[in-house]
């Protein structure tokens, strides 16, 4: 793959940042494709552009949305042409638990499966987010 590729990813990786960090769920779901899986960290599995947006709005109305996320390493493995298995470490603060109790910062691990489409824009296919307890 080129080097434009692997920039691509990475700025798929900072749109989400931003997306999140202005509570945007709309531009975040952009990022995914029409059909997408999402497994969250809890083991919720979202089917669809749609659902994903709003399952990730409806949690920042109630416990993200004064939360921070930070990347702190991107990972990509080139599959073949048109498809990328990516790694992101982040980190997250300023999240609440449903009762409004404030979160301990937290970590955590994202694997995305993206895919080129016939535009050349890198969609993420699947995604599925863990928590991160140990260091690793």
């Amino acid at each position: 793959m080129s080097p434009t590729d692997d920039k691509a990813i990475r700025e798929a990786v900072r749109q989400w940042e931003l997306a999140w960090n202005a509570g945007d769920m709309s531009a975040a779901a952009a990022l995914f494709c029409d059909d997408a899986d999402f497994v969250n960290v809890l083991g919720s599995h979202w089917h669809g552009r749609d659902q994903i947006e709003l399952e990730h709005a409806e949690r920042h109305r109630r416990q993200l949305k004064d939360s921070v996320f930070t990347p702190l390493g991107v990972g990509i493995q080139y599959i073949d042409g048109t498809s990328a298995l990516v790694h992101v470490r982040w980190s997250i603060r300023g999240d609440h638990d449903l009762d409004g109790t404030p979160r301990q910062p937290r970590q955590g691990l994202f694997s995305w499966v993206m895919l080129r489409d016939a535009q050349g824009h890198w969609r993420i296919r699947s995604a599925h987010n863990t928590h991160v307890t140990t260091a690793s």
